[in-house]
């Protein structure tokens, strides 16, 4: 069944470390683009993360964001390297002793070394980040998904609707379009009658006129292609791919035919009729824009 391009899904994962929560959003979207907020420490997954996210959508666009407790995307907590801390104090201690230098070895000196202080996150394995990462995020996927699935049902329900109407309507226009041709004949035969008398009538050049007529408005060709489209659009509906850009080339190829059948139609009727489906068809179109 189709799924909608809309939709919001949310996961979370606990540890010792603590709680990791993933939200994913998803809008209408040509292609699959796909926009990632992570904390410093979860940066190195970024890749991973698209990977899950590409591999259960295939179009929209999706923003996906991640919290972890005591991990913010602006300010990271840091940690002390304190053996890191200690060989430095030691090393500035030799320097002293070697040099001579008199004075005092401060806090400040020692906490100028680089490598003193350093992210919480880049202490700990990034293996261990992704085994609580990736639950968090394959549920929130999983809640995504299932909303898609439920707004795409009400949309394969109101598409399947006008689908019949259309269906409906194209009969009518089938049924319809013999009835031209004895009319037009009709017409002639009077039209001729009025100028000419009913002895000057040539009934083989009727009968000609007629049969070019017939070949000019014949719209058989183009009902039987419509409704072919229209198989193939409830089909595609109906299939667990991702249909949303078939849907919409078989909505321009039923658009086409509608065309041709309404500049092929030369009635009155016919043309309401044509004009009826038209209308379905761009009400779908502007649905099928929400289609995966």
């Amino acid at each position: 069944m189709i799924r909608s391009m809309t939709g919001f899904g949310s996961g979370e994962y606990d540890t010792a470390d603590g709680r990791t929560a993933v939200e994913v959003r998803s809008v209408n979207g040509r292609f699959c683009e796909i926009s990632i907020k992570l904390p410093k420490g979860v940066a190195p997954l970024e890749g991973r993360i698209r990977e899950v996210v590409q591999s259960q959508a295939k179009r929209g666009n999706l923003s996906v964001s991640v919290r972890r407790d005591g991990e913010s995307n602006g300010t990271p907590e840091y940690v002390v390297d304190t053996e890191a801390g200690q060989k430095y104090l030691d090393s500035l201690r030799q320097l002293q002793d070697a040099l001579s230098v008199p004075g005092e070895i401060t806090i400040d000196m020692v906490a100028s070394y680089p490598g003193l202080l350093k992210p919480a996150a880049e202490t700990q394995d990034i293996e261990e980040i992704w085994n609580a990462v990736k639950p968090a995020v394959v549920e929130a996927l999983e809640g995504l998904t299932a909303m898609k699935v439920r707004e795409g049902s009400q949309l394969a329900k109101d598409l399947i609707q006008r689908l019949n109407h259309m269906a409906e309507v194209l009969e009518e226009i089938a049924g319809n379009a013999p009835l031209r041709v004895e009319a037009a004949r009709q017409r002639l035969n009077d039209k001729i009658e009025t100028l000419l008398g009913h002895d000057q009538v040539d009934q083989q050049r009727i009968a000609l006129e007629i049969t070019l007529f017939a070949d000019r408005c014949d719209v058989t060709e183009e009902c039987v292609r419509f409704r072919s489209h229209c198989a193939e659009f409830l089909a595609a509906l109906e299939s667990d791919e991702v249909a949303g850009r078939r849907l919409n080339f078989l909505l321009q190829e039923m658009n086409r035919e509608a065309n041709t059948i309404g500049s092929k139609a030369n009635d009155t009727n016919i043309s309401h009729l044509v004009i009826t489906i038209k209308e379905e068809l761009e009400k779908i179109r502007e649905q099928v824009q929400n289609i995966e």
